[in-house]
């Protein structure tokens, strides 16, 4: 081909044109990642803070109730003094003077304590009700921190995704540049989906018993009868902390993966999903029982499970239908639920659908395809299909497995 002056001008600028936009595109990224690192320290700050403080409250609640029982008990000694006076000073005549005097100034001692425990007793509950109002202020901005994360997450996103789709002519290293790009992604979005499992679950549970955990050396001056049942919460925390950490572990790297075939890793994983959330999944096999390749039973575990997830969380349904055939050419694998369904065209059609598109990305790694199937109110079928050309044989004998 025979390029002009002009062409040549003009694949210059374009080059130009590009590499200005990269360096762009970089510098903001990098100050999105740096505003993400300062926004996470400010959560992390105000969750510091919020334990803290919750710790001071739970020590405030005790001292409070120990002062509201002490004005109890004077105003009941008010009143049996008061009642003393009163007889001494009708009969002023059967006492002495002294007597008449003690009785007063018993009166007015009783009274000046319970002055100054009402004094102490209004400070006390305006300090708690102000310190449970900052608790609240505290958790409300690390949840808009956090929200705040999510959003400039999404943003570079949307950031890196365009800098693939700046031009067409260069479209071996956009295709090699995007799947570099689904890889970051993919690992952000689990290690989000980490941080927030392990915020919500061990986290907060480890933050309770830590408070509790302070409230003891505080009982065993004040309370030491309540030690006993305080320990006992702690240990019902730390199970079931040890029980969330346990199922993160197995949704990070399923054990059964690289030892059985996909079909048994699946079949097992279905299982312990209807144990942990209620969910039933019927599977059912048809063809040949085999091993594949590491990476792509990797792979097609990780989109049932996405695709098992977003039943259970969207598709307002417990149960889903699970198919897996093998006929020697394709693997093909059908996720059906008769939930409450979408528009198909819709959510594909929206730049932040990016469930879909890395799923879709995720099997053309692998040749294959991946179809959705929903309209609303008529349930939702997810369809894979790979090529098995090359795979080996497992040596497995043909049969079919059900649940």
């Amino acid at each position: 081909m025979i390029y002009d002056e002009s062409s040549i001008k003009n694949e210059n600028l374009t080059s130009d044109n590009l590499e200005k936009l990269d360096r762009v595109l970089s510098q903001v990224v990098n100050a999105l990642e740096k505003g993400r690192n300062e926004i996470f320290e400010i959560a992390e700050d105000c969750h510091k803070q919020c334990a803290d403080m919750e710790v001071e409250l739970e020590e405030l609640k005790i001292e409070t109730k120990q002062v509201i029982e002490e004005v109890e008990e004077h105003e009941k000694l008010l009143y049996k003094a008061r009642i003393r006076l009163m007889e001494v000073s009708r009969n002023f005549r059967s006492y002495s003077e002294d007597d008449i005097k003690e009785a007063y100034e018993k009166a007015r001692e009783i009274q000046v304590a319970l002055n100054d425990l009402k004094q102490k007793e209004l400070y006390l509950r305006r300090r708690r009700d102000e310190l449970a109002v900052q608790i609240k202020r505290m958790k409300q901005i690390a949840g808009k921190a956090y929200k705040v994360l999510d959003d400039t997450g999404m943003a570079l996103k949307i950031l890196r995704g365009n800098v693939e789709k700046i031009s067409s002519t260069f479209e071996e290293a956009r295709r090699k540049r995007q799947m570099e790009m689904w890889i970051i992604e993919s690992q952000e979005a689990e290690r989000r989906k980490i941080a927030r499992e392990l915020h919500d679950g061990p986290a907060q549970s480890m933050a309770s018993m830590l408070i509790r955990l302070d409230l003891i050396g505080y009982l065993g001056i004040k309370e030491p009868d309540r030690i006993k049942e305080e320990i006992e919460s702690i240990k019902a925390m730390g199970k079931e902390t040890l029980g969330d950490i346990r199922r993160i572990m197995f949704d990070l790297k399923p054990t059964i993966l690289g030892e059985d075939n996909l079909s048994s890793a699946l079949k097992e994983y279905f299982d312990d999903y209807k144990a942990k959330y209620n969910f039933n999944i019927d599977f059912i096999f048809f063809g040949k029982k085999r091993k594949y390749n590491l990476s792509l039973e990797i792979a097609l575990f990780r989109l049932v499970q996405e695709a098992i997830n977003n039943v259970r969380k969207h598709a307002g349904v417990k149960s889903a239908v699970v198919k897996m055939e093998d006929n020697d050419r394709y693997l093909t694998l059908i996720i059906k639920d008769e939930g409450e369904g979408f528009d198909v065209e819709q959510v594909s059609a929206n730049k932040e659908s990016f469930g879909i598109i890395g799923m879709k990305e995720r099997v053309e790694l692998f040749g294959g395809e991946l179809r959705i199937f929903s309209s609303p109110g008529s349930g939702t079928q997810v369809l894979i299909r790979v090529p098995l050309e090359g795979e080996d044989d497992g040596g497995q004998n043909k049969g079919s497995d059900s649940r």
